[in-house]
């Protein structure tokens, strides 16, 4: 990540930190039964309550990859508005701070700043996952695959809503040309 991108995100994890202590409602549950090496691996951005690095991004997915010291590399990949645009990759690092609670996590995309990260819910199958932040300000639906269903999605926020989410704020993350609004 160049200089400049660093400044661009800076102003969002201060948010973010700040954030996390202003949270609204109860405290909300975690997948806490997560199983960590089925969750590793990629997904799909199938909508989120885009903050400004992700808004107008297009093909976005996730890797979470294992590391030798007991992190996580946390690779956000993504295209500019349109589908010709080359791929961008920023990279981060992920931990579970507490082993007992692994539906907790801490993210960094830029030292020393640190943002929460909840897995809210995972499927039996580890095919589809919600992802969201303390202050419900921000909120992430994955997918294994690029596709997924009309019946599932609405699924899915149906079960972030009742975590406290506004899913009115979630917007589709196109994952295919033929997603994109027609011009």
């Amino acid at each position: 990540m160049n200089r400049l991108h660093r400044w661009l995100l800076l102003p969002l994890l201060l948010v973010l930190l700040g954030s996390g202590c202003a949270s609204r409602g109860a405290p909300q549950p975690t997948f806490d039964q997560v199983d960590v090496e089925r969750f590793l691996g990629r997904w799909y951005v199938m909508a989120n309550i885009p903050y400004f690095a992700e808004r107008g991004k297009v093909g976005t997915f996730v890797e979470y990859r294992a590391r030798d010291d007991g992190r996580f590399d946390d690779l956000f990949y993504a295209r500019d508005e349109t589908f010709d645009a080359p791929i961008k990759r920023q990279e981060g690092v992920a931990w579970i701070p507490d082993p007992a609670q692994p539906g907790r996590w801490k993210v960094r995309f830029i030292w020393p700043f640190t943002a929460d990260f909840l897995l809210l819910y995972v499927d039996d199958d580890y095919e589809t996952a919600l992802i969201g932040h303390p202050s419900r300000d921000l909120a992430w639906v994955y997918s294994r695959t690029p596709r997924m269903d009309d019946a599932t999605y609405r699924k899915l926020l149906e079960r972030l809503a009742g975590f406290g989410y506004d899913t009115g704020q979630l917007q589709r993350v196109p994952q295919k040309p033929e997603d994109l609004p027609a011009p």
